[in-house]
């Protein structure tokens, strides 16, 4: 009887296990590596966007302060004489008298606190309003109005927010930059704001006009 013919089969073998283990090994590092870098590409994003939330926030309040200064009316207190301006400005604090959006008010003038605070818990920009009352002689009667918070919490990385003066302290006086502005013979001719982040870095200044027109009788 003749043998049938098998051919031979070539040599076949699995994984050892010191082949296994430096696989595994291996594996272990590309995923610790893969991770740490998923790790710093996340922390990069929120970083990012932390910074990103924050200017947003500046330039909110820009667009805000700016929107609202400029709107900034030059109005006389009726009461006494001779009639003062109602106008207060301080490094952290605005006392104003100026139109409102229809959002807000319901037409005419308004006195207006625009304040910086500092808080135990950071910072914030509160606003307070009252329609102006021509027996009003100065912005006493704000104090009691309820105030309404503008930005709050996403000031904490702001270390400082101020606002300075440019114009006459008198008529005969030359113009100039001053931190406080409670002259009530003349408006200032502009509002600077200019802030700083706790890193140290400086928001462009920005400068707003007040409205210097006549006034309208009442």
């Amino acid at each position: 009887m003749s043998r049938r013919y098998q051919p031979a089969l070539p040599n076949q073998r699995g994984f050892t296990l010191l082949e296994l283990l430096i696989s595994l090994t291996l594996l272990g590092m590309i995923l610790v590596l893969l991770f740490g870098g998923l790790r710093l590409s996340v922390r990069s994003w929120d970083s990012v966007q932390k910074q990103v939330d924050t200017l947003n926030s500046v330039r909110s309040v820009e667009s805000f302060l700016r929107r609202e200064l400029e709107r900034i009316y030059p109005y006389r207190w009726k009461a006494g004489l001779p009639q003062r301006f109602a106008f207060v400005g301080e490094r952290h604090k605005l006392h104003f008298v100026a139109p409102l959006p229809s959002r807000i008010g319901v037409g005419g003038l308004y006195a207006i606190a625009l304040e910086l605070e500092q808080t135990g818990n950071g910072r914030r920009l509160t606003w307070k309003h009252l329609p102006v009352d021509p027996s009003m002689q100065d912005f006493s009667a704000l104090e009691p109005v309820k105030e309404m918070q503008l930005v709050g919490t996403e000031l904490n990385t702001v270390d400082d927010i101020w606002l300075s003066y440019f114009g006459r302290e008198t008529e005969a006086a030359a113009p100039r930059w001053m931190d406080r502005w409670d002259s009530v013979v003349t408006m200032p001719m502009l509002i600077r704001i200019q802030v700083r982040f706790a890193d140290g870095s400086e928001w462009p200044d920005f400068m707003v006009a007040p409205m210097l027109i006549p006034e309208a009788p009442r």
